[in-house]
């Protein structure tokens, strides 16, 4: 079954190409997210925490992508542990060097390409959170203060170019720490003794 293994270049773009569709989902939901036609409650979750859930499903794909890795060359100077741990970062840095290099993209689209939609997106989705946020604060006795339409639109406008700095930085600091997740998968895995590598051919 080993010459049947995929290596981790392939691992992690397989899974890597899985957390690049919902990070640019969620990048770009104002593409197919209409405003008025979905429940308030949907709309606020939507944007409350949709780059969370981006961020934990690219780490999450990248520790899968570490834990599906097994080294396919192997080289009896070097350590099964030793390899094992270079294919699993390597994997995993893979998924999110992918996530990373589409957000960019999708960064540099919504600042130029696609601003006028987003802006308009903007203006109708305002008043609905406004409204779910208001209906969760009457069933509290002190309701925190509540951002009105117009922070909430400004929060929710495209992006600017000097922004692309800012998603160049997300890129690097996501990479070492998904880079850093698949580490941690590849010590796990060695310390788990000698079966999660090659058995040793006679003669």
């Amino acid at each position: 079954m080993s010459r049947y293994r995929l290596g981790p270049l392939r691992i992690g773009f397989f899974y890597g190409a899985i957390a690049v569709v919902v990070a640019l989902a969620a990048d770009l939901r104002f593409l197919f997210v209409d405003p008025q036609g979905i429940p308030d409650w949907i709309l606020t979750a939507i944007e409350e925490f949709r780059t969370q859930l981006a961020l934990t499903v690219t780490l999450f794909l990248g520790i899968l992508a570490a834990i599906r890795t097994r080294p396919t060359r192997l080289d009896p100077d070097v350590p099964y542990r030793s390899l094992l741990l270079r294919d699993c970062v390597l994997a995993a840095t893979v998924v999110a060097a992918m996530v990373g290099f589409a957000l960019f993209v999708a960064t540099a689209l919504n600042a130029t390409l696609f601003a006028d939609e987003i802006r308009a997106y903007a203006s109708e989705a305002a008043p609905s959170i406004v409204a779910y946020n208001e209906k969760v604060a009457g069933r509290l006795d002190d309701p925190p203060p509540l951002p009105s339409v117009a922070e909430i639109e400004e929060d929710l406008q495209p992006p600017g170019l000097r922004d692309l700095g800012r998603s160049m930085a997300n890129f690097v600091l996501r990479a070492l720490v998904v880079g850093t997740a698949g580490a941690l998968v590849a010590l796990i895995r060695g310390r788990a003794g000698p079966s999660d590598g090659p058995k040793p051919r006679a003669g």
